[in-house]
């Protein structure tokens, strides 16, 4: 069944849903998003928009992009909608913001009962890594021993740098941030060091380049994705620099062996865990929202609890934009609490 979907925020899973031949238009801050939207809006809003173009959205996607919410109203979406929350950890609004959607889609497994337990349809669908023909190398041929890619001196990640600086005291360690494709590819372990414990983008990313992963031991369904010692390498303990950098090293010294964990690495991701893959769960879950017409109850039944819920989001959104760069924002997102805007 081939949908129209409106995509607002984040455009991670769009190709994949194109591919699958769904009909997509995209809302975000991009310029190059077909309906750019630098600020937030209100469904009315959307809809005046909408009216000018010849798209008629089957359901919404609104997928989180790591800022503030875009659409503000989310409760009076005249379609099936779900969100998809990634970085739950650190934005718990994410949980009352999810009452204005009829699913909400939860990247780590560990974080669903936030949801369900609050009364929100929730269901786990983990990160992916993107579909993209990858050139196969001689792992052997490999020149960076152990790589780390990622951002470096995060607020919501403190132990990251020291962590990094105290596993290159111990073992030789490439630390870059930006692109990872390239270092990946010339990389025969990659290691991994998250915020929370969660089975992070950069999992997948490096498996799909055919590196070994290096991951701290991690519940969020990491050993349910992945079998440690045949898949990935086994886990360290969370920030233990001394026994990750044993486990590089063991490694290391055992080159074929080493190969043929990131061999099946590599054959998991593109089996399992694509973004075609994701996309076709996610097409799914909206197929059979639009064919229950699971938006009618919440507008018809449910929309003023809705709301409410929606605003309590605000208020928890507000309390945690602290600072003066965040004035303007903290005073828009209180008012939005109180309904006084």
């Amino acid at each position: 069944m081939s949908l129209h979907i409106l995509c607002i925020g984040g455009a991670y899973l769009v190709p994949a849903l194109k591919r699958l031949g769904h009909a997509i238009l995209t809302a975000h801050a991009s310029p190059q998003a077909d309906l750019p939207t630098p600020h937030p809006f209100t469904v009315r809003q959307l809809l005046r928009r909408l009216e000018s173009l010849e798209f008629r959205p089957d359901a919404l996607f609104c997928g989180d992009d790591g800022n503030l919410p875009l659409l503000l109203d989310p409760e009076n979406a005249p379609w099936p909608s779900v969100r998809y929350s990634i970085d739950t950890y650190c934005n718990p609004w994410h949980v009352p913001y999810g009452h204005g959607f009829d699913v909400s889609l939860v990247a780590q497994k560990d974080y669903v009962p936030l949801f369900t337990d609050a009364g929100i349809k929730a269901a786990w669908l983990p990160l992916f890594c993107p579909q993209q023909p990858l050139p196969e190398t001689d792992f052997l041929s490999r020149d960076i021993p152990v790589s780390f890619v990622g951002t470096l001196g995060h607020k919501n990640n403190p132990d990251r740098e020291p962590f990094l600086k105290a596993f290159r005291a111990r073992h030789p360690l490439v630390i870059l941030s930006g692109d990872y494709t390239v270092i990946f590819n010339r990389s025969r372990i990659v290691l991994n060091q998250t915020a929370a414990a969660e089975v992070n983008f950069r999992c997948f990313e490096a498996m799909s380049c055919g590196a070994a992963l290096l991951m701290e031991t991690s519940p969020n369904g990491l050993d349910e994705l992945f079998t440690p010692g045949e898949e990935l390498l086994p886990t360290y303990p969370r920030n233990d620099a001394r026994a990750a950098a044993n486990i590089a090293a063991a490694a290391l010294a055992k080159p074929e062996q080493l190969a043929e964990i990131a061999q099946a690495g590599r054959r998991a991701v593109s089996r399992r865990h694509t973004d075609t893959v994701r996309a076709a769960s996610l097409a799914h879950i909206l197929a059979g929202l639009c064919a229950d017409q699971a938006h009618k109850p919440r507008l018809e039944v449910e929309l003023e609890r809705r709301a409410a819920l929606v605003r309590a989001a605000y208020g928890m959104l507000s309390s945690e934009l602290t600072g003066p760069q965040w004035t303007k924002y903290r005073e828009f997102f209180e008012k939005l609490c109180l309904n006084t805007l």
